[in-house]
């Protein structure tokens, strides 16, 4: 009787945790329905239209989701000389409104990190000035394919013989940018067919130096997610670095209760559990979100003692 109260008790206080955990479950096999229906006898064809864009970086050739990220289909129309508006004002819009829900509930790559973060291991932090300085390097990636594909549509309305060569150039980085600094890219696509086609024939020799990259960054990237949890999601997502941007302004945010909340030297707690390493005490207590890095996995407001972490929504 003592015990199943006990378990009773451990599941009220980690019901935040179990419901993420259900959701992203759930999100992943709906984004890659295709596992659904390799392994139950359905047809679920019906839900392409539903998932096949969403506010998540996902890979364009993944053979389990048929669709990609909106950010993906915004450079991709940038780089058609199209300048996608409507697509910007959805994805602000969404941002807005629902904070980076979609990273710390729905990404499947969230959700893969997150299962190796959950792997009993001694978590590790970046130190401070570390931390700060990686922070930027996902910026640079989307200032580098931003100077790259924007130029590249203007080309098509002003001079189309050169934008084909320029195209040519660019091979399929004009087509798909954001799958190289995907890690969804290489999961989904680039990881199976490097195994069919290298590994399995063991022909590691095919391989070329820009494959040996990728393939080793990835590879330390997944390795080091068991001991720092989201560190693709921090340091190199691209959609990490344009969501950022714009849900510091977003209307849903996190807030610490001034009265309940006791601070770093007698508690501490949300900084220690938060898996972004925002340091959450050093920001107002109105609102927090780490200058949009807050993927609101709502961590902190269920490890916080006092219970003084709230949702807010407004700017109220």
């Amino acid at each position: 009787m003592i015990s199943l109260r006990f378990k009773r008790l451990k599941i009220r206080k980690n019901s935040i945790k179990i419901s993420r955990r259900i959701i992203q479950i759930f999100a992943f096999l709906l984004i890659n329905y295709i596992i659904l229906e390799t392994i139950l006898p359905i047809n679920l064809i019906s839900l392409e239209g539903i998932v096949k864009v969403l506010p998540i970086l996902n890979s364009p050739r993944n053979p389990l989701s048929n669709g990609a990220g909106i950010l993906e289909y915004i450079f991709f129309s940038m780089g058609l000389g199209i300048f996608p508006f409507l697509l910007l004002a959805i994805l602000i819009l969404v941002l807005l409104f629902t904070n980076r829900v979609f990273c710390g509930w729905i990404c499947p790559i969230g959700s893969i990190q997150d299962l190796c973060a959950a792997v009993p291991t001694k978590k590790r932090k970046f130190s401070i000035s570390t931390h700060k300085r990686l922070l930027n390097i996902k910026y640079i990636f989307i200032i580098i394919t931003i100077i790259i594909i924007f130029p590249l549509g203007i080309t098509k309305n002003a001079n189309f013989p050169f934008y084909i060569d320029f195209k040519n150039q660019l091979g399929i980085f004009a087509d798909q940018p954001i799958g190289f600094f995907s890690l969804s890219e290489f999961i989904f696509v680039y990881f199976p067919q490097l195994f069919q086609n290298v590994f399995l024939p063991v022909q590691l020799g095919a391989l070329e130096f820009g494959g040996w990259i990728i393939l080793i960054s990835y590879s330390l990237i997944i390795v080091l997610s068991f001991w720092y949890p989201r560190i693709y999601c921090r340091y190199i997502c691209p959609f990490a670095a344009v969501s950022s941007a714009v849900t510091e302004y977003s209307f849903l945010k996190l807030a610490r209760n001034p009265v309940k909340c006791v601070g770093r030297s007698e508690c501490g707690i949300c900084e220690e559990v938060c898996p972004k390493q925002i340091r959450i005490l050093d920001e107002p207590f109105e609102f927090f979100t780490g200058k949009g890095e807050c993927n609101l996995c709502l961590e902190c407001k269920e490890k916080c003692p006092h219970d003084a972490v709230l949702i807010k929504f407004g700017n109220v």
